[in-house]
């Protein structure tokens, strides 16, 4: 998976380019210097609070620098973010509107695609990339339980409105560090990782207004993604010089404050096979969310009865606020965000608003996935 870095330098495993590696974060074997390796790869997996079903396409490439040290990097090329419904909560970048005093107004949101909506593309063929993680990986100890460390930068590929709406990054850079062991047992070999993620901020803040009279009161807000720990486990067992069984988990866990709700720590489980075929490695794994929400459960919406403007004509939406009052805003607002008016009880609304429902429901629907890797060694 992309963005998921890790060791094995067990001291009883050949230098060998052929060692079987995790198909749910990458490892290092104790491959030969200077030795290469292409890993083409499909990750498909279901994550709450929205039911949103992610589909990654993309490329891994690993290089042995020295006996220690390996380079990597991995490219999500084509990202399908699929959302069965709009979000009850508007996501952001969001202009909330204030008749009164500003408050801090909880958003819900998958952490690593927090503009994600409706209004984004969900195809193989809009071909929005995802990210670009590039880093090093480096071995500190060889005998009895393999030791090392890595680091890497997440760089996104796609900034604009549209790719960050189709849920294809943040739009910041994220900083990797991790900690990574390996170790034979029984026959087979154990990998370890644990990681944490300095997220940062996404690239279109929150904002929010006060008016009074001509005078506009602005805040501006940075988006609640938290950092992350992540911890990966796997154990690969093989059957014959050619083929191996794996059993692999992966757990994140996400640092928020309570500016976000539904926030969720997945659990997946993966059981798969792999096989070489000379230069070629080919693994297949079935992956199973442990931990999903309460699909179905009932929860109050923060911005209940309030006005959403954000599928309103511009034009309209100026009209409106001209004739509520609230004209003096309109120059600060931006036309590509989630435009919500709070605390207004005017019954008359433009065509295309509406006042947010008092509830939703939480989407979490199948919880399957899975891994194809296909890994080529010249």
């Amino acid at each position: 998976m992309a963005a998921w870095l890790a060791l094995d330098a067990g001291s009883a495993l050949a230098q060998s380019d052929n060692v079987f590696r995790p198909a749910s974060f990458q490892t290092l074997t104790r491959a030969k210097t200077r030795a290469f390796a292409a890993d083409f790869y499909v990750d498909d997996r279901d994550r709450d609070p929205q039911g949103i079903d992610i589909f990654d396409v993309g490329f891994r490439f690993r290089f042995q620098l020295g006996e220690k040290t390996e380079v990597f990097t991995d490219i999500v090329a084509d990202r399908v973010v699929a959302l069965p419904e709009s979000p009850a909560i508007p996501s952001s970048p969001r202009d909330l509107i204030f008749i009164s005093s500003i408050q801090r107004i909880p958003n819900a949101f998958n952490g690593q695609h927090p503009y994600l909506d409706k209004r984004g593309r969900a195809s193989f063929d809009a071909f929005i990339p995802g990210t670009t993680t590039v880093g090093a990986t480096r071995t500190l100890r060889t005998e009895g339980i393999a030791l090392g460390v890595s680091g890497a930068i997440v760089i996104p590929m796609a900034r604009s409105i549209n790719a960050l709406r189709s849920g294809s990054s943040s739009g910041s850079l994220d900083f990797l560090v991790a900690g990574l062991a390996s170790r034979e047992v029984l026959g087979g070999t154990a990998h370890g990782r644990v990681g944490f993620t300095l997220a940062g901020n996404g690239s279109l803040p929150d904002r929010s207004f006060s008016i009074s009279g001509s005078t506009v009161t602005t805040v501006e807000t940075k988006l609640p993604i938290g950092n992350r720990l992540d911890v990966g486990l796997a154990y690969l067992r093989p059957l014959t010089e050619s083929l191996a069984l794996a059993a692999e988990a992966r757990m994140t866990k996400e640092f928020v404050g309570d500016q976000r709700i539904d926030a969720v720590s997945p659990l997946d489980l993966m059981v798969g096979v792999h096989k070489h075929f000379g230069r070629f490695e080919l693994s297949a794994s079935l992956l199973d969310h442990l931990r999903p929400l309460p699909s179905g459960e009932l929860r109050a919406n923060p911005l209940a009865g309030q006005i959403d403007l954000s599928s309103v004509t511009v034009a309209d939406r100026n009209a409106f606020l001209t004739r509520i009052g609230l004209g003096a805003v309109i120059g600060q607002l931006r036309d590509d965000s989630h435009t919500v008016v709070i605390g207004s009880s005017v019954a008359s609304l433009p065509t295309g608003a509406f006042r947010i429902a008092p509830t939703y429901r939480i989407r979490s629907e199948h919880n399957l996935g899975y891994i194809f890797t296909l890994t080529f060694r010249p």
